[in-house]
């Protein structure tokens, strides 16, 4: 789903210079840690989608707007270049201020001494606010380094209209009832696909956990092919190569995109994503009447085992930040609960703040209260210093997979093997 590169040493004394004035600062050996006297300009790299952005800009002026000595200097990255991109700035000094960091990416920022440590600037009462899944992934070694804005994980999208066409009377709760519904959107013609995946292993990962697989547990025990995970994948190329209910092809390339568009436009009956794409898929010609859309969990398998894999991003400051209490302040405000409930009801994504969810209009929002009511289906990733990497390998295997270049078997051994090496480097 995202481009990963492997972890870097550092390289430069200008760079080692900076971590030791960190360290004094962090000692009381330096005055940075308290405002500047002057007027300040931070860099911010967001990373949220085009159709996302208009309330983060808005909630940037209205910051700079309660602190005029504060500009924000907002830098919009590609989310599959942001990991690679704010590493390569970190090494030669030019990161940005503040970066929105997948969750995957924090602790390996932090074990790379990237990142800044903030738990002086957040009080214990307000870190209990947090959803602890989401928080979880903000804290290495003992100290927090990022505050979390939205959590998300995957959920059947499915067109409604096209079900009642199929004579589908509610979603799949199955895999069995699954393979049924996208074999009836196609025999029906309701829709020219019955399901579309994006040839990620992002969104193959619910398939694996349904049959009893996983990726990588608590103890470091490696799950991505053992006979679960095996048995998910060679479902999901059933799905395609004998029921005939996907694309004979996944186009690797622009395979997100596709089956997202084809959502919109009512080609395929039903995609795995998450609320991040929900102000995308309404703008859709199949979505005019936003009640349409449907949201349910990722079906269980034959033990009745299901899982969807527990994403979102975080506010992570630069180590080597020139303002780290403005840059704190910022990422204070972005991550409150009034700037979280603004994101929510602009962009119907799941805020991280337990106190959001009392507001009436995050309450009441369908998007948001149908994927809050199937929450417990998410499972979280690994939360290692690898985490970052772990699709590095993953994603050409089910890539390969899916072109019939691989068995799900080979597939998925080669994506252990792989992953053997990098939980011991």
């Amino acid at each position: 789903m995202q481009q990963r590169r492997p972890r870097l040493l550092f390289a430069s004394l200008s760079m080692l210079l900076a971590l030791a004035a960190l360290l004094l600062a962090a000692c009381g050996g330096s005055s940075t840690n308290n405002p500047s006297s002057g007027p300040v300009t931070l860099t911010y790299w967001y990373t949220e989608g085009t159709s996302e952005t208009p309330v983060i800009l808005q909630l940037i002026k209205q910051f700079q707007q309660q602190n005029p000595n504060i500009h924000i200097k907002a830098q919009a990255q590609p989310f599959g270049e942001a990991q690679s991109k704010f590493t390569t700035a970190a090494q030669s000094n030019t990161a940005p201020d503040i970066l929105r960091s997948d969750v995957g990416w924090v602790a390996q920022f932090a074990s790379e001494r990237f990142l800044l440590p903030i738990d002086q600037y957040v009080s214990s009462s307000d870190q209990s606010d947090y959803l602890p899944n989401a928080l979880a992934y903000d804290k290495y070694n003992g100290h927090l380094y990022g505050l979390p804005q939205v959590t998300d994980f995957l959920a059947v999208l499915y067109n409604k209209a096209e079900f009642t066409k199929a004579g589908i009377s509610s979603a799949p709760a199955t895999m069995t009832d699954f393979e049924a519904d996208a074999q009836k959107l196609v025999s029906s013609g309701a829709s020219k696909y019955g399901f579309e995946t994006s040839g990620a292993s992002y969104f193959a990962l619910p398939f694996l956990w349904a049959f009893g697989g996983g990726m990588i547990d608590s103890q470091n025990h490696i799950l991505v092919n053992n006979s679960g995970s095996v048995a998910g994948l060679n479902f999901l190329l059933k799905l395609q190569n004998q029921d005939k209910v996907m694309p004979a092809k996944v186009d690797v390339t622009n395979g997100y995109t596709n089956m997202v568009n084809d959502l919109k436009n009512g080609t395929t009956g039903m995609i795995f994503d998450g609320p991040w794409e929900t102000s995308n898929i309404l703008t859709g010609s199949a979505f005019s009447d936003a009640a349409n859309l449907g949201i349910a969990g990722i079906p269980t398998g034959p033990t009745g085992a299901t899982g969807s894999p527990t994403g979102g991003q975080s506010y992570v400051i630069y180590a080597g930040t020139k303002h780290p209490a403005e840059a704190a302040k910022f990422v204070q405000f972005m991550s409150s609960t009034s700037s979280q409930v603004a994101i929510a009801k602009a962009n119907h994504t799941l805020p991280t703040r337990q106190s959001a969810y009392t507001d009436s209009s995050v309450a009441s929002d369908p998007v948001i209260s149908g994927f809050y009511a199937i929450r417990k289906t998410a499972v979280s990733r690994p939360v290692i210093l690898q985490g970052g990497e772990l699709f590095n390998d993953f994603d050409p295997n089910i890539q390969a997979a899916l072109l019939g270049q691989k068995s799900a078997a080979d597939a998925l051994n080669a994506v252990a093997q792989k992953w053997q090496a990098l939980l011991a480097s």
